[in-house]
């Protein structure tokens, strides 16, 4: 009888995880490595389809090559909100499951997980743009989040990490990274939610940074 349930909860503990394993590695392996210069090929797509598959050329996830698929066919398995006249790009997963045991949850409690992928990008004053990518992934005990930031150079090509933009938006979040910022497919200001307030907290757009 213990072989059976050691079994049962090492089978639920795997389902758990890699439902939370949206991308070929985990969040905290994004934050160690985005900080590199990533080429964006020429291409007649809208600006935005460039931008975010050059960043998922370097950073390959099932969510980039879902929205490959659904460039190409339509057809996507996640849910995509891509509007390209906003240059902007959300990619999100969201799935339920049944708590088979008492713990951080109630036996039999049904338990929504979320799991985003944002991108979006706006223009610099020295006619650059500025491209940001969000990452959310809800897991079985906290939420694990991630914000990145880099700079479009269409003469060299290039997309530039900023890092010091990403340091002014963590500096304002106290460094908490189970915080989801969240880009705007409307405006320039971010929006975040540090579970204290019912209401989106904002960090305001000076129309160069933050």
């Amino acid at each position: 009888m213990k072989k059976l349930i050691i079994i049962a909860f090492l089978s639920v503990f795997t389902f758990n995880f890699a439902t939370a394993q949206i991308f070929d590695y985990d969040v905290d392996d994004f934050r160690d490595k985005w900080q590199k210069n990533i080429t964006v090929p020429a291409s007649q797509d809208a600006v935005i389809d460039k931008l975010f598959l050059a960043w998922g050329k370097a950073f390959p996830n099932d969510y980039v090559d879902d929205f490959i698929t659904f460039k190409s066919t339509g057809k996507s398995k996640f849910k995509i909100d891509y509007a390209p006249k906003n240059g902007f790009v959300e990619i999100a997963h969201t799935h339920s499951f049944t708590s088979e045991f008492d713990g951080d949850f109630k036996k039999g409690e049904v338990v929504t997980r979320e799991h985003i992928l944002q991108a979006v990008y706006w223009n610099l004053t020295n006619g650059n743009k500025l491209f940001g990518v969000s990452i959310y992934a809800d897991g079985e005990v906290m939420s694990n989040c991630a914000i990145f930031f880099y700079e479009y150079n269409a003469t060299k090509a290039t997309l530039t990490p900023r890092a010091d933009i990403v340091k002014k938006v963590m500096t304002t979040l106290d460094d908490n990274t189970e915080i989801f910022v969240k880009l705007p497919k409307v405006g320039r200001d971010l929006k975040y939610n540090d579970f204290s307030s019912e209401t989106d907290k904002v960090i305001k757009w000076n129309g160069n940074g933050f």
